[in-house]
């Protein structure tokens, strides 16, 4: 009879002739196993996810001397309520479990799954959490090695590859240098991680709510920001674009107002950015330097409101930050000419400030792309787009340098600007994982320190010479 197919390094083998697989769920083996007599199951394993059923389904019809399943342990997801909603109700026409939804891998017929459920008993015992009950159970339960199947049944496997993946519902924050490179990486977050629903207009979109852009590097002159012939718009359509933005009365025939005119002439006759101006050159730590394009009367039932509703600027150590919110954001075809218009609006502030121009930061509400653009969208980053090498990356919250000492391992933290902030001591990385983890803002930082770490900690328990971003042979 062939041993299981699939994660058979988690699996503990008892005696291959009893006909009773466990089903730990999510209690460890190793709190369970030791207290139990190895001829009393053929098989033991957890259950962590759903989508372990599929690879349960496999093994056992794989191994049909296996009658009974113990279903047994902590159900912290749920999965073992999916694995006996499974045999209650079955599943559709399309491999979903009946009143519960979990999809099994369409290459397990539905025929052998309906074998399963009829040749299979499932004996829901969660609550038993003891190993001497789990003993106990097993001990008491009857075998039956006849096999259900006259040989074992095997599916072809393909690694699954997703159109989207899961995500947070709401609150997303990408930080990035340049708009040239923040565009094409918020392309991607949406292409990877935005949710396909509808709109009001029609089409359908794919979206992420409340991502906020944080771009800290672009040039502080227009004539040198970063640009690429493959953006979705012409030099002189960005000209034009730009002096709408920062200028009021710049609209052309047919369009009935601009961001311009609701910034430097908001209801016909205030300018926004110059009340702005005055303000921070009265009181530099002032909050109140923001500018509207909300009309709540004329608005709130208009066919095209203003998508940016918002503009607020801050000073801090003699640079300028800006923040604009935008309730609607599409993505792909209007993000970049509005981050570059915002930019140049941002510069001129600054310029009449005379103080330099800092982070452009953009609060997206719905942060989308619409159907009819996914096709060009997914070209445009599969030919441009390229992931960051996660050691260049700059955490705003400072550096780490590990080395192993005598008696512990160690990690000061230094500021971006060099200065050595603190450190930390522990035995473990685990230890130094909990106490540098409010320290560290970027995930890729977060994987790479984690990397080394562990390798520090190999180091340190082995009596091994340890150098960060180093090699070293076990």
């Amino acid at each position: 009879m062939p041993k299981p197919l699939y994660f058979a390094h988690n699996l503990t083998l008892g005696d291959p002739t009893a006909s009773v697989g466990l089903c730990l769920l999510w209690t460890p083996q190793e709190r369970v196993l030791p207290a139990l007599m190895p001829q009393t199951y053929s098989i033991a394993g957890n259950l962590y996810s759903r989508e372990g059923i599929s690879y349960l389904l496999r093994n056992v019809l794989a191994w049909p001397t296996i009658r009974t399943l113990v279903l047994c342990g902590k159900d912290l997801t749920k999965s073992g309520a999916a694995l006996l909603a499974l045999m209650h109700e079955g599943v559709d026409a399309n491999h979903c479990i009946l009143g519960e939804g979990t999809q099994l891998h369409k290459a397990i017929s539905l025929a052998a799954i309906e074998l399963f459920r009829q040749n299979v008993q499932v004996i829901d015992a969660r609550e038993t959490l003891k190993p001497q009950a789990i003993a106990a159970l097993l001990a008491n339960l009857p075998h039956n090695s006849e096999p259900f199947l006259p040989e074992p049944l095997l599916f072809p496997y393909e690694e699954p590859v997703a159109e989207s993946f899961s995500a947070e519902a709401s609150g997303f924050l990408l930080r990035e240098t340049t708009i040239q490179r923040a565009y094409l990486k918020l392309i991607w977050q949406i292409m990877t991680f935005g949710q396909n629903n509808q709109t009001q207009h029609g089409p359908d979109q794919r979206e992420l709510l409340d991502l906020m852009t944080v771009v800290t590097n672009e040039s502080g002159k227009e004539t040198e920001f970063s640009s690429a012939p493959w953006l979705p718009f012409s030099p002189a359509d960005l000209r034009e674009y730009i002096t709408q933005l920062t200028q009021a009365g710049q609209a052309s025939s047919g369009v009935s107002y601009t961001y311009g005119d609701r910034l430097r002439a908001y209801a016909g006759k205030f300018d926004q950015i110059a009340a702005i101006v005055q303000d921070l050159r009265q009181n530099a730590v002032s909050r109140r330097a923001v500018a509207t394009l909300w009309q709540p009367q004329e608005d709130s039932s208009a066919p095209n409101p203003p998508c940016l509703c918002l503009v607020q600027t801050r000073l801090r150590d003699k640079q300028l930050f800006l923040t604009a919110y935008f309730r609607s954001h599409d993505i792909y075809r209007a993000w970049a000419m509005n981050a570059y218009g915002l930019r140049a609006l941002q510069i001129f502030i600054s310029n009449e400030l005379e103080v330099l121009a800092s982070d452009l930061i953009i609060v997206s509400h719905s942060a989308h792309i619409y159907a009819y653009d996914w096709e060009a969208a997914q070209k445009l980053i599969e030919a441009h787009y390229r992931q960051s090498n996660p050691r260049a990356t700059h955490d705003p919250r400072g550096s780490f340098v590990i080395s192993v000492e005598d008696t512990a391992l160690a990690v000061q933290h230094f500021s971006p600007e060099g200065k050595h902030l603190q450190t930390f001591r522990a035995q473990t990385a685990r230890k130094l994982s909990a106490f540098l983890t409010p320290f560290i803002s970027d995930i890729a930082h977060a994987i790479y320190l984690g990397q080394e770490l562990q390798k520090a900690e190999i180091a340190f328990r082995k009596g091994l010479n340890y150098q960060q971003d180093k090699e070293f042979l076990l």
